[in-house]
């Protein structure tokens, strides 16, 4: 029986051993602050006369027609900031999503490491029971430091 504390001992005292010295390992490599405040719900620009350098960074710009025609493709451009946002090991986009109105449109799910860029081109199509109607095409993009960013523009459909 004390063979099996002995064992239990050992492999609990070894796994926060490990515990402890990946979180050392994680602060050492990623010495990266998160910001706090900004997980406590969906960010959006306050001014957008006057945008902060973290608005700048994360707020979607999104790019569409004017009008849009019913039954017919239309596309959709997404940047990630005014300014480009950074796609390395401490800091980048984790996915981003197209809502078009309440539904679920289009996502891309982004990995770190800055192989890719956090943009996209989408090619949507709203129906006919929307024509004469404004829709609302809603972006939401998620960084793994700042949280979660949201903007969105209103479209008509004819």
């Amino acid at each position: 029986m004390q063979r099996r504390e002995v064992l239990k001992a050992a492999v609990w005292g070894g796994a926060l051993t490990m515990a402890g010295a990946g979180r050392a390992l994680a602060e050492m490599h990623y010495p990266v602050e998160v910001e706090e405040s900004l997980w406590k719900g969906i960010n959006r620009v306050e001014n957008p006369g006057s945008k902060t350098g973290l608005e700048k960074l994360h707020s979607p710009v999104i790019k569409v027609p004017k009008k849009i025609k019913a039954d017919e493709v239309f596309p959709v451009e997404i940047a990630i900031g005014q300014v480009p946002h950074p796609m390395g090991p401490t800091h980048w986009i984790e996915y981003l999503q197209l809502n078009i109105g309440n539904e679920p449109a289009a996502n891309v799910i982004f990995r770190s490491h800055g192989y890719a860029k956090a943009n996209a081109k989408f090619d949507a199509v709203v129906g006919n029971e929307l024509k004469g109607k404004t829709v609302s095409l809603i972006v939401q993009i998620k960084c793994n430091l700042h949280g979660i960013w949201q903007n969105h523009v209103n479209v008509k459909v004819v």
